[in-house]
């Protein structure tokens, strides 16, 4: 038996040949001509801006109608990123083409690829609004495709030129994040770690206020991150992560600039979300966002010994020294050798516990001015000497020598029977 086509059943059901004929086709969208080089770039010039004025505004679906639907991942990461700025106290919300809102740019190009794409160098600004003075710019890299005639965006990272750059990914670039504020404080959390928000907030707020004691100049304002993407963290630290409790470090406005935005830090969700070890955590880490860049040219036992010592001094002073006596136990080295630089970090505990002595040794015997007055000098002497790297080892040994009368050596010696005496 043979089949009677579709076609000609329904011509026979309709009346007659001529309701129907048996090549008929179903009807194809006319042939849309491709846009024009210019065409394309003026178009995506007009998405970025469009893309600028739905960020400021808010508008969610006209942000997320610039990128292309076919693009599923990034349609996905656009919509968190998205979402995320409008949950956080933002401000300055800007996105430019490079070298149109920036000086030194001049020279970046957009360029055509072998498949048709077109790729805009564009820098995204922002600022948290009441927590940083100054706003900070980063490079992006926007890929524009043409697709039935229209342009879409398709990316907006250069893996390449983020290795370069030295770019590290913000939580808002990696999780959805959950924004907690409390005054001067604004915590970044994600699902992961949001269950212990409420605690580690509280934390922080008590962990501020002994901070602000010991520097009162400082202006309480604070950003922390607790996000279970230790991307950021491991790439900061020069320990191993895992020994790693959380890095404070400097923003600077864009990518290779020496000024500074803010000061933030980002902790380990392992050690923040440890009751025992968390009020310690954050008030030494508190502290290094604190002093800022004041510390910059001291060495590496003042920096993280003033840390450890601020993290402690809510403590009465007797129990601080037994503190020290105990951590000197701990090192079981009766004339330890002090070490800078990264080679602070090879024995960590070791370095941390001795810095820690030497500090608070400092404070009993000299008062708490004299970490603060160290750093200046510290500062001073290596502007004096004009030198870019840190002060050498005979350069800080005569820095102390004026300001406390004794050398490394001897201030690891004198702290170390301090300590032991008092235990």
């Amino acid at each position: 038996m043979r089949l009677v086509p579709r076609v000609v059943v329904l011509c026979l059901l309709l009346g007659g040949a001529g309701a129907c004929t048996a090549d008929a086709r179903p009807s194809r969208p006319e042939a849309v001509d491709p846009l024009g080089a210019d065409e394309v770039r003026s178009e995506a010039v007009r998405l970025v801006a469009e893309r600028e004025a739905a960020l400021v505004a808010g508008d969610r679906d006209t942000f997320l109608a610039t990128v292309d639907d076919d693009a599923l991942q990034f349609v996905a990461t656009q919509a968190r990123w998205f979402d995320n700025l409008a949950a956080m106290p933002v401000g300055d919300l800007r996105l430019e083409l490079a070298g149109e809102g920036s000086a030194g740019d001049e020279d970046v190009e957009d360029d055509d690829d072998e498949e048709g794409e077109l790729h805009l160098p564009v820098d995204f600004t922002m600022r948290l609004d009441g927590f940083e003075q100054r706003s900070v710019t980063q490079r992006l890299l926007y890929t524009f495709r043409q697709v039935d005639g229209e342009v879409v965006l398709v990316d907006d990272r250069d893996a390449e030129g983020d290795r370069r750059a030295g770019w590290l990914p913000d939580p808002w670039d990696v999780a959805h994040v959950v924004v907690r504020e409390s005054g001067p404080i604004l915590g970044l959390f994600d699902e992961e770690t949001e269950p212990y928000a409420t605690a580690v907030m509280s934390d922080l707020r008590a962990s501020r206020r002994t901070v602000l004691a010991a520097l009162p100049d400082w202006s309480g304002k604070v950003v922390a991150y607790d996000i279970s993407d230790l991307t950021a963290l491991e790439e900061r630290t020069p320990m191993d992560v895992r020994e790693t409790g959380g890095v404070a470090y400097p923003v600077p406005v864009r990518p290779g600039s020496r000024t500074v935005a803010a000061h933030r830090f980002v902790v380990n969700p392992a050690v923040a979300h440890d009751g025992l070890q968390r009020e310690f955590l954050l008030r030494h880490e508190l502290t290094h966002v604190a002093l800022a860049s004041r510390d910059d040219s001291s060495p590496r036992w003042l920096t993280e010994g003033a840390a450890e010592y601020v993290s402690r001094s809510h403590l009465p002073a007797e129990q601080q020294r037994l503190m020290a006596a105990y951590v000197l136990a701990y090192l079981g080295d009766p004339a330890p050798v002090l070490t800078d630089g990264l080679g602070f970090y090879a024995d960590a505990d070791a370095s941390y516990a001795l810095a820690a002595v030497m500090c608070t040794y400092l404070v009993a015997t000299r008062g708490t001015q004299v970490l603060w007055d160290l750093m200046d000098a510290f500062t001073a002497a290596r502007l004096r000497a004009g030198q870019a790297g840190p002060l050498t080892a005979p350069q800080v040994d005569a820095v102390l020598l004026r300001q406390v009368g004794l050398d490394q050596r001897g201030l690891a010696l004198a702290a170390v029977a301090w300590a032991a005496a008092g235990g």
